[in-house]
């Protein structure tokens, strides 16, 4: 079944009011600091059990293991069923459980969104120009060996289309840090040049990959007034409901209408996803849509002492060196846990209608060289909607060699640290650590990359005469450290 429908088809009608009743007073308790600390306290105020109805919150609080002194049995069990753990569960915890029918219920639909939503990530669909595709393949690897975990729940897109340029709202803990709205793309005026731009990238690429895409990136998608006309359009031409997701929750009647664009008579899709930057907020969205309305609907409580870390890049830049401040890490077992590095998810294109402006770009791990978590290999200017494809095709062609290019300097990536070890090299990044063996075979092919002082073709002659590698060996590794993902394609 499509979107949620999975998932809601596990209940019964009376249960999903339930369920979305028990959302709804997480919410709150994740935006309202006061009404946490009298839950923890089991002293809820009788004007704060009126406001908690108010919003549709009808079930009685002690149905739920609530206070400080359930915390932790109550986190457990749900952080077992969550990962289909339940039964490894010590007895205490189960009869805990068993003891509370609501926390089992939540618990049952939190394991179904997290296996429905998390669990079920596949790899990028193929593309049908074989240069895009490969060099997709090798960002999906370079993601995941530099971002660990989370490099492993993104989805890579391959498009980004930005409706504005820069941004209304500001957010204090935004990783990209864009400008502030500066113009918005005359989406009636120059409607055509978009469809044109978009069954271009059809063309090039295939229909898959190019509904591969998101509506906004470093852009709020309420800034322009035609957002849900475009995306529209986009579904016509591509057969692909885009997602999105909006920190302005207080226009109401926009709301309704984003929402409505994702509810089908067969299907209800998750979207919209709204970040909530306040209790004010909250207590808006609350008012405005019942529970059952925002069953579906993750609100992302983004408020400042919310316990969910940020990622520090952007407006909050932090490094994190992860294993790279180590002088040996030639042992698994040192590698610690990396906060998540980046919020990025595009592997390919981002195009700015405003500006027509397009970027190649792919997640990486937010620092001082990339401090919005995304590494740019390329930013070029089209002039229009038929100069569009010839600037897509040179970035394909100057940016995504099959090969290493012989006259560029053969380097890993920028995140990586290189040791030499006795069999060979280890590489570490942020969050993983890579072993090499074969020096035997290659010599010293590990530290001529590590330096970064040699270009392809210089290797190969440094490694056959000096060394007396086989070129053939030396063409295999080097190539299989490409396709890996290993080396730094930022020519």
């Amino acid at each position: 079944m499509a979107g949620d429908q999975y998932i809601f088809s596990q209940f019964t009608e009376d249960e999903l009011k339930q369920v979305s009743q028990i959302k709804r007073f997480f919410e709150r308790l994740q935006c309202d600091r006061e009404l946490a600390e009298a839950v923890n306290q089991n002293r809820v105020l009788p004007e704060q059990l009126a406001r908690l109805k108010e919003t549709g919150v009808l079930f009685d609080l002690s149905e739920l293991p609530l206070g400080l002194e359930n915390q932790q049995n109550m986190m457990l069990y749900l952080l077992a069923v969550s990962r289909d753990l339940e039964e490894e569960l010590d007895d205490e915890v189960k009869q805990f459980a068993g003891r509370y029918p609501l926390l089992k219920l939540w618990g049952k639909y939190l394991a179904l969104l997290y296996q429905k939503r998390f669990s079920d990530k596949k790899e990028p669909p193929a593309s049908s120009n074989a240069k895009f595709d490969a060099w997709r393949k090798r960002r999906v690897a370079a993601v995941k060996s530099e971002l660990g975990f989370f490099g492993t729940q993104i989805d890579h897109p391959a498009f980004a289309y930005e409706l504005s340029e820069g941004c209304s709202m500001g957010c204090w803990f935004c990783s990209f840090a864009p400008p502030k709205l500066s113009g918005v793309f005359r989406y009636n005026a120059e409607r055509d040049s978009v469809l044109r731009i978009v069954n271009h990238c059809i063309d090039i690429f295939g229909k898959k990959t190019a509904g591969s895409a998101l509506p906004y990136y470093r852009t709020e998608p309420h800034d322009n007034p035609c957002y849900i006309s475009f995306l529209r359009d986009f579904e016509k031409l591509t057969g692909e409901v885009l997602c999105t997701s909006t920190a302005v929750c207080g226009d109401v009647i926009w709301l309704r209408e984003l929402m409505d664009y994702y509810r089908r008579e067969d299907v209800r899709y998750h979207w919209p996803r709204l970040s909530i930057l306040s209790p004010a907020m909250m207590d808006k969205v609350h008012d405005a849509f019942t529970p059952e309305e925002l069953l579906d609907i993750e609100l992302l409580v983004q408020v400042k002492d919310h316990y969910r870390p940020k990622v520090t890049g952007g407006r909050i830049l932090e490094e994190h060196a992860g294993l790279r401040d180590k002088e040996d890490f030639s042992d698994k077992n040192s590698i610690g846990l990396v906060p998540q590095g980046s919020i990025a998810c595009v592997s390919g294109f981002n195009i700015n209608l405003v500006t027509r402006t397009i970027m190649l770009f792919s997640p990486c791990y937010a620092g001082s060289k990339w401090p919005f978590g995304f590494r740019v290999f390329a930013t070029e200017k089209y002039r229009d909607a038929k100069h569009f494809p010839v600037v897509i095709n040179n970035l394909i062609e100057r940016c995504m060699p099959l090969s290493p290019p012989r006259e560029k300097l053969v380097k890993f990536r920028d995140d990586i640290v290189f040791r030499s070890t006795e069999e060979g090299f280890d590489l570490a990044t942020p969050n993983q650590l890579h072993h090499f063996k074969g020096k035997d075979k290659c010599g010293p092919l590990g530290e001529l990359i590590g330096g970064g002082e040699y270009t392809y073709e210089e290797l190969s002659g440094r490694m056959a005469l000096k060394h007396k590698v086989n070129p053939i060996v030396l063409r295999t590794v080097t190539q299989q450290l490409f396709d890996d993902g290993f080396l730094d394609e930022v020519y």
